[in-house]
């Protein structure tokens, strides 16, 4: 399945607007990864932003925490949080 984005130009740096290197799942893990896969909670990243750095999505929980609520909030301008919590288990908002 193609990955994109209900938020970004995933070929653009969600955080630093540079070339992405790479796409992130937003919710990352073996059940939801596919479901942002799906429904476009992808984020085109720089490696810098990625894994590179200790403010990197996946060295800083708040950087993480911030696109996982961005995310949700475009998710329920079209739907709801319950069915945002059936997708992801839970409410970042």
């Amino acid at each position: 399945m193609k990955r994109y984005s209900i938020l970004n130009n995933l070929e653009k740096c969600f955080f630093c607007g540079k070339p992405a290197e790479c796409i992130h799942e937003v919710y990352f893990g073996t059940a939801n990864r596919q479901i942002s896969i799906e429904n476009g909670f992808c984020a085109g990243l720089c490696h810098k932003e990625h894994n590179l750095s200790h403010n990197s999505v996946h060295s800083n929980r708040k950087m993480d925490l911030k696109l996982k609520e961005l995310y949700q909030k475009e998710y329920e301008k079209t739907h709801t949080r319950e069915e945002f919590i059936k997708l992801i288990g839970k409410s970042y908002l």
